[in-house]
Protein backbone atom coordinates (compact mmCIF):
# COMPACT_ATOMS: atom_id res chain seq x y z
CA UNK A 1 0.00 0.00 0.00
CA UNK A 2 2.98 2.47 1.00
CA UNK A 3 4.36 1.86 -2.06
CA UNK A 4 1.63 2.09 -4.60
CA UNK A 5 1.02 5.21 -2.68
CA UNK A 6 4.57 6.74 -3.53
CA UNK A 7 3.97 5.79 -7.33
CA UNK A 8 0.77 7.88 -7.57
CA UNK A 9 2.35 10.81 -5.69
CA UNK A 10 5.39 10.35 -8.11
CA UNK A 11 3.25 10.08 -11.29
CA UNK A 12 0.84 13.19 -9.96
CA UNK A 13 4.40 15.17 -9.14
CA UNK A 14 5.60 14.58 -12.72
CA UNK A 15 2.41 15.26 -14.86
CA UNK A 16 2.25 18.73 -12.86
CA UNK A 17 5.64 19.99 -13.27
CA UNK A 18 5.23 19.40 -16.98
CA UNK A 19 1.97 20.97 -17.10
CA UNK A 20 3.89 24.28 -15.02
CA UNK A 21 4.80 26.77 -17.78
CA UNK A 22 8.40 28.58 -17.65
CA UNK A 23 8.33 31.92 -15.55
CA UNK A 24 8.92 35.02 -17.78
CA UNK A 25 10.69 38.07 -16.27
CA UNK A 26 9.37 41.58 -16.31
CA UNK A 27 7.46 42.96 -19.62
CA UNK A 28 5.88 40.50 -22.94
CA UNK A 29 4.17 41.01 -25.80
CA UNK A 30 5.35 44.45 -26.67
CA UNK A 31 2.96 46.68 -28.61
CA UNK A 32 5.04 49.71 -30.84
CA UNK A 33 3.26 52.81 -32.75
CA UNK A 34 4.48 55.98 -33.64
CA UNK A 35 1.76 59.22 -33.65
CA UNK A 36 2.05 61.49 -36.80
CA UNK A 37 3.21 64.44 -34.10
CA UNK A 38 6.49 62.05 -33.95
CA UNK A 39 5.88 60.42 -30.64
CA UNK A 40 6.63 57.06 -29.65
CA UNK A 41 4.20 55.01 -27.95
CA UNK A 42 5.42 51.37 -26.41
CA UNK A 43 3.14 49.19 -24.60
CA UNK A 44 4.12 45.77 -22.85
CA UNK A 45 2.24 43.45 -20.93
CA UNK A 46 3.64 42.16 -17.73
CA UNK A 47 3.76 38.55 -16.31
CA UNK A 48 0.73 38.79 -13.60
CA UNK A 49 2.35 41.98 -11.71
CA UNK A 50 -0.13 44.34 -9.49
CA UNK A 51 1.89 47.52 -10.20
CA UNK A 52 1.94 49.45 -13.39
CA UNK A 53 4.06 52.05 -14.95
CA UNK A 54 3.57 54.38 -17.32
CA UNK A 55 6.93 56.76 -18.88
CA UNK A 56 6.97 60.25 -20.88
CA UNK A 57 10.43 60.88 -21.79
CA UNK A 58 12.09 63.59 -23.32
CA UNK A 59 15.32 63.65 -25.39
CA UNK A 60 15.76 66.71 -23.43
CA UNK A 61 18.72 66.21 -21.09
CA UNK A 62 21.35 68.54 -19.71
CA UNK A 63 23.38 67.66 -23.27
CA UNK A 64 21.09 70.00 -24.95
CA UNK A 65 21.40 72.97 -22.35
CA UNK A 66 23.38 75.89 -23.64
CA UNK A 67 25.21 78.95 -21.68
CA UNK A 68 21.96 80.76 -21.39
CA UNK A 69 19.69 78.29 -19.65
CA UNK A 70 22.45 75.79 -17.72
CA UNK A 71 20.40 73.95 -15.17
CA UNK A 72 17.34 74.03 -16.76
CA UNK A 73 16.59 70.11 -16.39
CA UNK A 74 17.47 70.12 -12.52
CA UNK A 75 14.97 73.38 -11.82
CA UNK A 76 11.84 71.16 -14.14
CA UNK A 77 13.20 67.90 -12.49
CA UNK A 78 12.69 69.53 -8.87
CA UNK A 79 9.48 71.62 -10.84
CA UNK A 80 7.62 68.35 -11.39
CA UNK A 81 6.62 67.83 -7.67
CA UNK A 82 5.21 71.71 -7.36
CA UNK A 83 2.00 72.72 -8.76
CA UNK A 84 0.86 72.82 -12.01
CA UNK A 85 -1.63 73.91 -14.72
CA UNK A 86 -4.44 71.41 -13.12
CA UNK A 87 -3.15 70.12 -10.19
CA UNK A 88 -1.36 71.29 -6.82
CA UNK A 89 1.68 70.09 -4.99
CA UNK A 90 -0.60 68.88 -2.09
CA UNK A 91 -2.25 67.02 -4.73
CA UNK A 92 0.30 65.31 -5.86
CA UNK A 93 2.01 64.43 -2.53
CA UNK A 94 -0.88 63.25 -0.70
CA UNK A 95 -3.47 62.18 -2.97
CA UNK A 96 -1.42 60.03 -4.73
CA UNK A 97 -0.05 58.58 -2.10
CA UNK A 98 -3.77 57.70 -0.57
CA UNK A 99 -4.07 55.98 -3.85
CA UNK A 100 -0.79 53.49 -3.08
CA UNK A 101 0.67 55.75 -6.45
CA UNK A 102 3.72 57.97 -6.93
CA UNK A 103 5.25 60.22 -9.31
CA UNK A 104 9.23 60.34 -10.09
CA UNK A 105 10.82 62.92 -12.44
CA UNK A 106 14.64 61.50 -13.54
CA UNK A 107 16.88 63.19 -15.83
CA UNK A 108 20.47 62.35 -17.00
CA UNK A 109 22.79 63.94 -19.78
CA UNK A 110 20.58 62.75 -22.79
CA UNK A 111 17.03 62.31 -21.43
CA UNK A 112 14.30 63.66 -19.31
CA UNK A 113 11.64 60.78 -17.76
CA UNK A 114 8.23 61.18 -15.72
CA UNK A 115 7.25 58.07 -14.55
CA UNK A 116 3.77 57.20 -13.20
CA UNK A 117 3.22 54.02 -10.61
CA UNK A 118 0.51 53.11 -9.69
CA UNK A 119 -2.55 49.99 -9.61
CA UNK A 120 -3.58 48.82 -12.66
CA UNK A 121 -7.69 50.15 -11.63
CA UNK A 122 -6.61 53.83 -11.03
CA UNK A 123 -4.31 54.28 -13.71
CA UNK A 124 -7.30 56.35 -15.45
CA UNK A 125 -7.87 58.27 -13.09
CA UNK A 126 -4.18 59.24 -11.98
CA UNK A 127 -3.02 60.09 -15.35
CA UNK A 128 -3.65 63.41 -14.96
CA UNK A 129 -1.56 63.74 -12.64
CA UNK A 130 1.53 62.46 -15.17
CA UNK A 131 0.36 64.43 -18.01
CA UNK A 132 0.07 67.67 -15.99
CA UNK A 133 3.62 66.62 -14.61
CA UNK A 134 5.12 66.39 -18.08
CA UNK A 135 3.74 69.43 -19.84
CA UNK A 136 1.52 71.48 -18.28
CA UNK A 137 3.66 72.87 -15.84
CA UNK A 138 3.26 76.64 -16.33
CA UNK A 139 7.03 77.37 -14.71
CA UNK A 140 5.80 80.63 -12.98
CA UNK A 141 8.04 82.74 -11.21
CA UNK A 142 6.45 82.03 -7.69
CA UNK A 143 6.80 78.30 -8.47
CA UNK A 144 10.39 78.72 -9.37
CA UNK A 145 10.93 80.87 -6.03
CA UNK A 146 9.36 78.30 -4.24
CA UNK A 147 11.71 75.18 -6.06
CA UNK A 148 15.06 77.17 -5.34
CA UNK A 149 15.41 76.09 -2.13
CA UNK A 150 14.94 72.33 -3.38
CA UNK A 151 17.63 72.53 -5.91
CA UNK A 152 20.14 74.20 -3.31
CA UNK A 153 19.18 71.19 -1.27
CA UNK A 154 20.04 68.52 -3.95
CA UNK A 155 23.40 70.12 -3.88
CA UNK A 156 24.06 69.33 -0.39
CA UNK A 157 22.50 65.78 -0.16
CA UNK A 158 24.52 64.83 -3.55
CA UNK A 159 26.71 61.76 -1.75
CA UNK A 160 30.34 61.88 -3.29
CA UNK A 161 30.17 58.98 -5.59
CA UNK A 162 27.38 61.01 -7.38
CA UNK A 163 29.10 63.65 -7.47
CA UNK A 164 32.39 62.35 -8.50
CA UNK A 165 30.48 60.02 -11.26
CA UNK A 166 29.16 63.87 -12.52
CA UNK A 167 32.57 65.34 -12.21
CA UNK A 168 34.48 62.53 -14.32
CA UNK A 169 31.99 63.12 -17.19
CA UNK A 170 32.65 66.85 -16.97
CA UNK A 171 36.54 65.58 -17.68
CA UNK A 172 35.23 63.95 -20.43
CA UNK A 173 33.76 66.12 -22.46
CA UNK A 174 34.86 69.24 -23.98
CA UNK A 175 30.90 70.95 -25.42
CA UNK A 176 27.03 70.23 -24.12
CA UNK A 177 28.28 66.21 -23.03
CA UNK A 178 30.09 67.84 -20.35
CA UNK A 179 27.37 70.13 -18.72
CA UNK A 180 26.40 68.83 -15.60
CA UNK A 181 23.03 66.84 -14.24
CA UNK A 182 22.95 69.53 -11.16
CA UNK A 183 22.46 73.40 -11.39
CA UNK A 184 25.57 75.32 -10.25
CA UNK A 185 24.86 77.54 -7.40
CA UNK A 186 25.90 80.74 -9.33
CA UNK A 187 23.10 79.73 -11.65
CA UNK A 188 20.44 79.20 -8.86
CA UNK A 189 19.26 82.65 -8.25
CA UNK A 190 19.27 83.54 -11.67
CA UNK A 191 16.81 81.22 -12.82
CA UNK A 192 13.36 82.76 -14.72
CA UNK A 193 10.45 81.38 -15.93
CA UNK A 194 11.26 82.42 -19.25
CA UNK A 195 14.29 81.13 -19.37
CA UNK A 196 12.78 77.45 -18.54
CA UNK A 197 9.56 78.51 -21.34
CA UNK A 198 11.96 78.52 -23.83
CA UNK A 199 13.87 75.26 -23.17
CA UNK A 200 10.57 73.37 -22.84
CA UNK A 201 9.59 75.37 -26.23
CA UNK A 202 12.38 74.00 -27.97
CA UNK A 203 13.21 70.70 -26.48
CA UNK A 204 9.95 69.23 -25.14
CA UNK A 205 8.36 68.26 -28.69
CA UNK A 206 6.53 65.25 -29.76
CA UNK A 207 9.21 64.91 -31.80
CA UNK A 208 11.84 63.93 -29.03
CA UNK A 209 8.91 62.04 -27.14
CA UNK A 210 8.02 58.53 -26.13
CA UNK A 211 5.33 57.01 -23.95
CA UNK A 212 6.20 53.53 -22.51
CA UNK A 213 4.00 51.61 -20.03
CA UNK A 214 4.45 48.42 -18.48
CA UNK A 215 0.84 46.51 -17.30
CA UNK A 216 -1.31 48.94 -19.00
CA UNK A 217 -3.06 47.89 -21.84
CA UNK A 218 -2.16 49.82 -25.42
CA UNK A 219 -5.10 51.41 -26.17
CA UNK A 220 -5.04 53.23 -22.55
CA UNK A 221 -1.35 54.10 -23.66
CA UNK A 222 -2.49 55.83 -26.78
CA UNK A 223 -5.01 57.67 -25.35
CA UNK A 224 -2.24 58.97 -22.78
CA UNK A 225 -0.09 59.86 -25.40
CA UNK A 226 -2.95 61.86 -27.50
CA UNK A 227 -3.32 63.80 -24.44
CA UNK A 228 -0.03 65.01 -25.10
CA UNK A 229 -0.67 67.10 -28.25
CA UNK A 230 -3.76 66.75 -30.39
CA UNK A 231 -2.29 68.29 -33.42
CA UNK A 232 -1.01 66.14 -35.90
CA UNK A 233 1.72 68.07 -37.44
CA UNK A 234 4.80 66.76 -37.25
CA UNK A 235 6.83 69.52 -35.60
CA UNK A 236 10.69 70.43 -36.98
CA UNK A 237 13.22 69.46 -34.66
CA UNK A 238 15.50 72.55 -33.49
CA UNK A 239 18.15 71.10 -31.17
CA UNK A 240 21.78 71.51 -32.11
CA UNK A 241 23.53 68.04 -32.57
CA UNK A 242 27.51 68.94 -32.16
CA UNK A 243 29.95 66.30 -32.57
CA UNK A 244 31.17 64.74 -28.89
CA UNK A 245 35.16 66.12 -28.35
CA UNK A 246 37.00 64.11 -25.45
CA UNK A 247 39.48 65.66 -23.37
CA UNK A 248 41.98 64.39 -20.74
CA UNK A 249 40.83 66.12 -18.15
CA UNK A 250 40.86 66.31 -14.41
CA UNK A 251 38.28 67.82 -12.04
CA UNK A 252 38.01 67.68 -8.10
CA UNK A 253 35.96 68.98 -5.43
CA UNK A 254 37.40 69.48 -2.37
CA UNK A 255 35.88 68.22 0.88
CA UNK A 256 38.66 69.33 3.38
CA UNK A 257 41.55 67.03 4.60
CA UNK A 258 41.11 63.78 6.36
CA UNK A 259 38.14 63.45 4.18
CA UNK A 260 36.72 60.40 2.69
CA UNK A 261 38.12 60.69 -0.94
CA UNK A 262 36.39 58.99 -4.09
CA UNK A 263 38.76 59.02 -7.49
CA UNK A 264 36.84 58.29 -10.64
CA UNK A 265 39.49 56.95 -14.19
CA UNK A 266 37.02 56.98 -17.57
CA UNK A 267 37.93 56.30 -20.69
CA UNK A 268 36.47 56.62 -23.92
CA UNK A 269 33.45 54.29 -24.76
CA UNK A 270 30.13 53.03 -26.97
CA UNK A 271 26.75 54.51 -27.45
CA UNK A 272 23.52 52.94 -27.61
CA UNK A 273 23.27 53.31 -30.97
CA UNK A 274 25.28 50.48 -31.73
CA UNK A 275 23.63 47.60 -29.59
CA UNK A 276 26.22 44.94 -30.12
CA UNK A 277 29.00 46.75 -28.76
CA UNK A 278 27.06 48.28 -26.27
CA UNK A 279 27.03 44.76 -24.85
CA UNK A 280 30.47 44.05 -25.37
CA UNK A 281 31.13 46.96 -22.76
CA UNK A 282 28.82 45.92 -20.50
CA UNK A 283 29.86 42.88 -19.98
CA UNK A 284 33.38 43.73 -19.34
CA UNK A 285 32.76 46.55 -16.47
CA UNK A 286 30.26 43.51 -15.18
CA UNK A 287 33.42 40.85 -15.36
CA UNK A 288 35.42 43.52 -13.69
CA UNK A 289 32.97 44.03 -10.73
CA UNK A 290 30.44 46.55 -10.98
CA UNK A 291 28.78 45.71 -7.09
CA UNK A 292 28.92 44.08 -4.25
CA UNK A 293 28.43 39.84 -4.21
CA UNK A 294 27.03 40.57 -0.31
CA UNK A 295 26.23 43.43 1.48
CA UNK A 296 25.04 43.74 4.66
CA UNK A 297 23.89 46.27 7.74
CA UNK A 298 27.45 47.63 8.29
CA UNK A 299 29.55 48.95 5.47
CA UNK A 300 32.62 47.56 6.46
CA UNK A 301 30.91 43.83 6.30
CA UNK A 302 30.45 43.86 2.67
CA UNK A 303 32.11 41.35 -0.15
CA UNK A 304 32.73 43.00 -3.38
CA UNK A 305 32.67 41.45 -7.07
CA UNK A 306 35.61 40.31 -8.58
CA UNK A 307 38.40 40.95 -9.69
CA UNK A 308 37.66 44.52 -8.54
CA UNK A 309 37.57 42.92 -4.87
CA UNK A 310 41.35 41.39 -5.26
CA UNK A 311 42.46 45.06 -5.58
CA UNK A 312 41.28 45.72 -1.84
CA UNK A 313 43.03 42.89 -0.40
CA UNK A 314 44.91 44.16 2.69
CA UNK A 315 42.71 47.11 3.16
CA UNK A 316 39.42 47.43 4.57
CA UNK A 317 38.17 50.43 3.97
CA UNK A 318 39.20 50.55 0.05
CA UNK A 319 36.31 49.88 -2.33
CA UNK A 320 36.43 49.24 -6.21
CA UNK A 321 33.87 48.57 -9.37
CA UNK A 322 33.66 49.70 -12.71
CA UNK A 323 31.11 51.62 -14.29
CA UNK A 324 29.73 51.86 -18.28
CA UNK A 325 27.68 54.99 -19.10
CA UNK A 326 26.64 54.97 -22.46
CA UNK A 327 24.95 58.29 -24.65
CA UNK A 328 23.31 58.31 -28.05
CA UNK A 329 26.60 58.02 -29.97
CA UNK A 330 29.63 57.65 -27.58
CA UNK A 331 29.80 56.61 -24.06
CA UNK A 332 32.34 56.54 -21.02
CA UNK A 333 33.91 53.22 -19.10
CA UNK A 334 36.01 53.21 -15.90
CA UNK A 335 36.24 52.55 -12.34
CA UNK A 336 35.64 54.47 -9.31
CA UNK A 337 36.93 53.95 -6.14
CA UNK A 338 36.80 55.10 -2.29
CA UNK A 339 39.22 54.98 -0.12
CA UNK A 340 40.99 57.08 3.44
CA UNK A 341 42.70 60.18 2.62
CA UNK A 342 45.47 58.27 4.03
CA UNK A 343 45.99 55.68 1.22
CA UNK A 344 43.75 57.74 -1.51
CA UNK A 345 46.79 57.99 -3.79
CA UNK A 346 47.54 54.10 -3.46
CA UNK A 347 44.35 53.18 -3.80
CA UNK A 348 43.93 56.13 -7.01
CA UNK A 349 47.29 54.52 -8.69
CA UNK A 350 45.99 50.72 -8.20
CA UNK A 351 42.09 51.65 -10.07
CA UNK A 352 44.48 53.43 -12.32
CA UNK A 353 46.56 50.88 -13.42
CA UNK A 354 43.27 48.03 -13.07
CA UNK A 355 41.94 50.03 -16.14
CA UNK A 356 45.20 50.15 -18.43
CA UNK A 357 45.40 45.83 -17.66
CA UNK A 358 41.77 45.03 -18.26
CA UNK A 359 42.43 43.12 -21.45
CA UNK A 360 44.09 40.69 -18.59
CA UNK A 361 40.30 39.73 -18.06
CA UNK A 362 40.61 35.78 -18.37
CA UNK A 363 37.79 33.25 -19.56
CA UNK A 364 36.42 32.57 -16.62
CA UNK A 365 35.98 36.15 -15.59
CA UNK A 366 33.87 36.68 -18.54
CA UNK A 367 31.49 34.47 -18.27
CA UNK A 368 31.04 35.55 -14.53
CA UNK A 369 30.56 38.40 -15.93
CA UNK A 370 27.44 37.38 -18.45
CA UNK A 371 25.89 35.82 -15.67
CA UNK A 372 26.13 38.80 -13.58
CA UNK A 373 24.47 41.59 -16.42
CA UNK A 374 21.64 38.77 -17.11
CA UNK A 375 20.73 38.64 -13.72
CA UNK A 376 21.09 42.45 -13.16
CA UNK A 377 18.87 42.59 -16.16
CA UNK A 378 16.29 40.47 -14.90
CA UNK A 379 16.00 42.14 -11.85
CA UNK A 380 15.60 45.30 -13.40
CA UNK A 381 13.21 44.22 -15.49
CA UNK A 382 11.05 43.21 -12.50
CA UNK A 383 10.18 46.57 -11.92
CA UNK A 384 8.05 48.90 -13.49
CA UNK A 385 9.46 51.68 -13.33
CA UNK A 386 12.47 50.70 -14.70
CA UNK A 387 11.03 48.50 -17.09
CA UNK A 388 8.86 51.56 -18.33
CA UNK A 389 12.14 53.87 -18.33
CA UNK A 390 14.00 51.39 -20.45
CA UNK A 391 11.24 50.73 -23.16
CA UNK A 392 10.75 54.32 -23.61
CA UNK A 393 15.05 54.77 -24.15
CA UNK A 394 14.84 52.62 -26.89
CA UNK A 395 12.04 53.98 -28.38
CA UNK A 396 13.97 57.52 -28.58
CA UNK A 397 17.42 55.94 -29.33
CA UNK A 398 16.12 53.62 -31.94
CA UNK A 399 17.16 50.35 -30.23
CA UNK A 400 15.01 47.81 -30.12
CA UNK A 401 16.34 44.90 -27.41
CA UNK A 402 12.72 44.82 -26.15
CA UNK A 403 12.39 42.14 -23.18
CA UNK A 404 14.79 40.46 -20.95
CA UNK A 405 15.13 37.15 -22.83
CA UNK A 406 16.46 39.32 -26.08
CA UNK A 407 19.15 40.48 -24.18
CA UNK A 408 19.80 36.79 -22.76
CA UNK A 409 20.55 36.16 -26.14
CA UNK A 410 22.09 38.53 -27.63
CA UNK A 411 24.53 38.34 -24.04
CA UNK A 412 24.93 34.13 -24.69
CA UNK A 413 25.56 34.87 -28.42
CA UNK A 414 28.43 37.16 -27.83
CA UNK A 415 31.89 35.53 -27.44
CA UNK A 416 34.82 35.44 -25.61
CA UNK A 417 36.89 36.25 -28.16
CA UNK A 418 34.87 39.80 -29.09
CA UNK A 419 34.54 40.73 -25.26
CA UNK A 420 38.25 40.57 -25.01
CA UNK A 421 39.05 42.07 -27.95
CA UNK A 422 36.66 44.87 -26.57
CA UNK A 423 38.68 45.12 -23.21
CA UNK A 424 42.40 45.07 -25.44
CA UNK A 425 40.53 48.35 -27.04
CA UNK A 426 39.68 49.88 -23.89
CA UNK A 427 43.30 49.01 -22.53
CA UNK A 428 45.02 50.53 -25.08
CA UNK A 429 43.58 54.16 -24.41
CA UNK A 430 45.14 53.87 -21.16
CA UNK A 431 46.92 56.85 -22.07
CA UNK A 432 43.82 59.30 -22.50
CA UNK A 433 41.83 59.02 -18.60
CA UNK A 434 40.20 61.61 -17.16
CA UNK A 435 40.07 61.77 -13.85
CA UNK A 436 37.71 63.05 -11.14
CA UNK A 437 38.64 63.55 -6.97
CA UNK A 438 36.09 64.10 -4.45
CA UNK A 439 37.09 64.27 -0.73
CA UNK A 440 40.91 65.31 0.30
CA UNK A 441 42.08 66.59 -3.07
CA UNK A 442 45.65 67.34 -1.78
CA UNK A 443 46.03 63.84 -0.74
CA UNK A 444 46.06 62.19 -4.39
CA UNK A 445 48.67 64.08 -6.38
CA UNK A 446 47.40 64.45 -9.88
CA UNK A 447 50.96 63.92 -11.35
CA UNK A 448 50.69 60.00 -11.10
CA UNK A 449 48.19 60.44 -13.62
CA UNK A 450 50.54 62.21 -15.79
CA UNK A 451 52.93 59.66 -15.65
CA UNK A 452 50.90 56.48 -16.55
Amino acid sequence: MKKLSCQIFRSIFTSRHRCLSQYVYGPREIQKSEMLNGIQIVAARCSGSLMTACTIMFQAGSRYETNDDLGATHFIRAMSSGSGGTSTAFAKLRLLQQQGAYLTCTSDRQSLAFTLRCPLPLFCKLKDYLVDAAIRCPYSDWVIDDRRTLVRGDLTRMSPEQRVLDLVQNACWAGPLGNSMFCEEGRINSMSSDTLMNFAKLHLKTIHCAVASVGIPFEETVQLAEMIEFKVERPVSEQCHTRPCFRRGIETYDMGPGSETWIAAALTGCGTNNVHELFKHTIVASACGVGNMFQSQHELDRTAQGPARELSAGDMFAEYRAFNISYAETGIFGIVAKSRACSASNVAYLATDFLANVFKLNAHQIEDGKKRLQLSLALHDEDPVKASQGLALQALTCASIDTVENSISLIDSVSNHDIAGTAATLASKSNQMAIAIVGDVNAVPTDIFYNM
